[in-house]
């Protein structure tokens, strides 16, 4: 977990507090069907924000991020509820465990640019659960004592633009310049690979473009080693994952899952990745993108073993 991860769920911890004061203080000014929207509002957007930014954290591991971002959310919503009475407890609660997992299946079919964007709008209508302690109770028999009172909003407004100018977007920058040094390594150690590879087998470039192989039907010989080549094109990940009987499993330096006789070779978007390997049985294996909704979108193919 990097320094953007860590910023933004400070964040959330030190918006909920905030909340949470808000709460208390607003407690005997707001009547039961005010506290359960508030309490809706908040968890919801929390676990959302939550989701979406450990979805994308733990991409692969749906379970961990569903589990994390729903006690998260339901953390945040029975909290701020518990000042409101039991039904906005409920509220809350479900509202966050909805959030959360929700959030958490977003992130994990999603890259990190576009989770940018979104935990970016979540935020925002994270924050916006002050305003609500503002804006919903009934005013008509308060009187504003103190003209300084109406600076208290536009203080708000103003801290909310820096909060994002200048947090968020540092964030997000720091981020980006991280992501970019990684694939710029993971591209040279790639290329290396490929120089070193076995000049006796056989090279096959799969290119993984708008959501579909290049190549549907590959034939391959038996006992010959072969190297895959997986081109991604897209602004997205992707992989190829084959189970298929093999001699070689200590050339699998790229498998993501240490069981034998399966094969998996995995490219972040905008980048090129290899893996050899040498079939040991004839036959015709299927190979997929394990990615959630790529092989429904057409990434399948077969390799035909003789």
């Amino acid at each position: 977990m990097g320094y953007y991860q860590i910023f933004v769920l400070a964040s959330l911890v030190g918006l909920a507090l905030i909340v949470f004061i808000l709460a208390r203080i607003s407690k005997s000014i707001f009547n039961p069907m005010q506290g359960m929207v508030t309490s809706m509002f908040f968890g919801m957007n929390i676990g959302l924000t939550a989701g979406i930014l450990l979805g994308v954290t733990f991409q692969g591991d749906l379970f961990l991020s569903t589990i994390l971002s729903m006690g998260i959310g339901i953390l945040a919503g029975s909290i701020c509820g518990g000042y409101f009475g039991v039904l906005s407890v409920l509220e809350g609660v479900m509202s966050g465990l909805m959030g959360g997992m929700m959030g958490a299946m977003l992130g994990e079919m999603i890259n990190e640019e576009q989770s940018i964007a979104l935990i970016r709008l979540f935020l925002l209508l994270s924050i916006s659960t002050i305003f609500l302690f503002v804006l919903l109770p009934d005013k008509k028999n308060q009187k504003i004592q103190n003209k300084s009172w109406l600076l208290k909003p536009v203080i708000l407004a103003i801290s909310i633009t820096f909060y994002f100018i200048g947090g968020v977007s540092l964030a997000e920058n720091q981020m980006s310049s991280i992501s970019k040094d990684s694939i710029s390594e993971h591209q040279n150690h790639t290329n290396n690979e490929a120089n070193n590879t076995n000049k006796n087998s056989q090279v096959i470039t799969i290119q993984a473009k708008n959501m579909k192989y290049s190549i549907k039907e590959l034939v391959i010989e038996k006992n010959q080693p072969v190297t895959f080549v997986l081109e991604n094109l897209d602004n997205i990940e992707h992989d190829i994952e084959i189970k298929i009987p093999t001699l070689n499993d200590n050339d699998l330096k790229h498998n993501h899952d240490t069981k034998e006789s399966l094969i998996h070779l995995h490219a972040e978007p905008k980048s090129t990745e290899n893996l050899t390997f040498t079939p040991v049985s004839t036959g015709i294996y299927e190979y997929i993108c394990t990615i959630p909704g790529h092989k429904e979108s057409g990434m399948v193919g077969q390799v035909v073993v003789k």
